[in-house]
């Protein structure tokens, strides 16, 4: 019996194990989380030093909603374990505490039957009764199990014993492991509703200046319109230039073809021509194994530029952020601006908006060379042509390259300006001839 009560423990223990594993992994990432929390708010003091309110504010007031939700749905799991593991621990302690009492008993019956014959005469006479020497031994064999068993049953029982207190004992502290959780999770719900009143004085901020943020972002939309417009016209320079390029040289290909055909026909005309050998014939084309091929472009009709392209795009989720620390503002896509009501404001964006401070260095994200340098409004764009990709540094002062520059990974392309709010802003955003790319899917994770 208390061999399968043991299996049964073991078993327990090593689910318990299973699943200790998954509520440390729970405790792993709250606390990563916590740590991400306190990184926003350092941004947020940046992009609160102006005192006004800012989409870098609102963004990051809301991404610490978002986490803060993640840290109370993590902590709900934890308890979660941690109260299996309670319930857990109660029933192996009844199993425990009812093996006891079992063993006790069969205990108790084996005293008292060892008191009743406790006698020498009576077990001399058990041996000396027996009807022969074989049974003699057998009862001898018999005597000696039966107070091994005792023995046994004794150490069973100081065994059971033991583990009843350590089950106790683990009890207690998996009570006080989910005090300190909902401890932590109480806290963390009261940092929810004071970062939901400060989302809430935002976005009233934000109301009351509804006009003049309205303008704003039409001055915006104009100034993004332009910019496509501007990065449209140097990728379809790029394409024309690589296309002519491409022209010429089938041209002189088709030259030097009939050029060599000529010098051919001449020598067969002479009767100097050359002829195989031996009956030689041409090998047979080996089969090839199909491959499904990359996406090519004509903005790859160069080895460095098809080289460039595949460096690229293996450094895709992986590549450096163009500034060292940001709240993202804008996300690739639609944004939706709250605090209006039933009138949420629709903001597209062809790439990401990061708010920073003024002056911040803007680096190139990837080796390339920059193709184009020029101004949108009275601030700067910088394009780098990495093969078929392009990636766009916006909203810059300070410019430190020119066109045709090479650039590597982290050289600084200029600073970041102050934009309509009179923050510190950068746009960065990554094409092709085909269109826009989400540069977060190109980033490594911050």
């Amino acid at each position: 019996m208390l061999r399968m009560i043991t299996a049964c423990l073991l078993l327990l223990s090593l689910s318990a194990v299973a699943q200790q594993q998954s509520k440390e992994e729970l405790q792993r990432k709250t606390q990563q989380l916590l740590k991400e929390i306190e990184d926003v708010k350092q941004d947020l003091a940046e992009a609160q030093k102006n005192k006004k309110a800012s989409l870098g504010v609102l963004r990051g007031i809301e991404k610490k909603i978002n986490i803060r939700n993640q840290v109370i749905q993590n902590i709900k799991g934890e308890v979660y374990y941690v109260e299996k593991d309670i319930i857990k621990t109660y029933r192996e302690i009844d199993t425990l505490k009812q093996e006891l009492a079992t063993l006790k008993d069969q205990y108790a019956q084996s005293v008292v039957y060892a008191y009743k014959n406790r006698s020498n005469y009576d077990f001399l006479n058990f041996l000396f009764s027996a009807g022969s020497f074989a049974d003699a031994l057998k009862r001898v064999s018999y005597l000696k199990t039966y107070r091994s068993y005792r023995a046994q049953k004794a150490g069973d029982i100081l065994r059971t014993q033991q583990l009843l207190e350590e089950k106790v004992a683990s009890l207690s502290g998996k009570r006080q492991e989910k005090t300190k959780a909902l401890d932590l999770e109480g806290k963390q719900k009261a940092e929810l509703e004071e970062e939901k009143k400060e989302k809430d004085k935002v976005v009233a901020q934000y109301s009351s200046q509804e006009k003049q943020l309205r303008n704003m972002l039409a001055n915006r939309e104009k100034e993004r319109k332009q910019l496509q417009n501007a990065i449209a016209a140097v990728i379809k320079r790029e394409k024309e230039a690589a296309l002519k390029k491409e022209r010429e040289e089938a041209a002189r290909k088709k030259a030097e073809a009939a050029a060599n055909n000529s010098n051919t026909n001449a020598t067969a005309a002479t009767g100097t021509a050359t002829k195989p050998t031996n009956g030689a014939k041409p090998n047979p084309p080996t089969a090839t194994t199909t491959v499904k091929k990359r996406e090519t472009s004509v903005l790859e009709n160069t080895p460095e530029g098809l080289i460039r392209s595949q460096q690229f795009e293996e450094n895709r989720g992986s590549l450096p952020w163009p500034v060292d620390k940001c709240v993202v503002t804008l996300k690739y896509g639609t944004n939706m601006i709250p605090g209006f009501g039933s009138r949420p404001i629709e903001v597209p964006s062809d790439g990401i908006t990061m708010e920073v401070s003024q002056g911040s260095n803007v680096k190139a994200v990837f080796e390339g060379e920059v193709n184009s340098v020029f101004p949108v409004g009275d601030r700067y764009v910088v394009m780098v042509k990495h093969g078929k990709y392009f990636t766009t540094y916006s909203n810059l002062q300070g410019i430190a390259v020119s066109k045709g520059q090479k650039v590597s990974p982290g050289q600084v392309l200029g600073r970041a300006a102050l934009n309509d709010e009179g923050v510190g802003e950068v746009s960065f955003q990554i094409d092709t001839e085909k269109g826009t790319q989400n540069p977060e899917a190109w980033l490594r994770r911050r």
